[in-house]
């Protein structure tokens, strides 16, 4: 079984680093951006699909917000979990989309983790259900 790919959108390397690491604890595959222009070309050129997104909504370009808007609409396969700090993130939110962070920061590694677990396990409920309603 192929490990499931994590991508991991956080400038900050004091964050990102002890998180991509944990995660590979976990046996994920992660590949680490720091920014939405270095995500979209790991997305568009990548050999294989990327099963979840993290992304920091905190920063201040807003640009990871609309990252997420884009994975949604275009690549909907992608699992897309926000995380951010409260204040920045509903400033962000009502220019944007109108949404919270699915997580906050400071991150806590273990609940990250069983966060990815739970969508991944979530969207294979969603694709076997979908295989047995073409079925019938």
């Amino acid at each position: 079984m192929e490990k499931k790919i994590i991508l991991l959108v956080e400038a900050d390397i004091l964050i990102r680093h002890p998180l991509a690491e944990y995660l590979r604890g976990c046996d994920y595959l992660v590949i680490e951006a720091i920014d939405a222009q270095e995500a979209r070309l790991v997305i568009d050129k990548g050999e294989r699909s990327v099963d979840v997104a993290l992304l920091d909504i905190s920063e201040e370009t807003g640009r990871n917000f609309a990252l997420a808007g884009w994975m949604r609409e275009n690549r909907p396969e992608i699992e897309v979990l926000r995380a951010g700090t409260i204040g920045r993130a509903v400033d962000q939110a009502q220019e944007l989309c109108s949404e919270q962070p699915d997580l906050q920061r400071p991150y806590d590694h273990k609940l990250v983790a069983d966060r990815i677990r739970r969508l991944l396990a979530e969207r294979q409920r969603r694709t076997e259900d979908g295989k047995l309603l073409r079925q019938a």
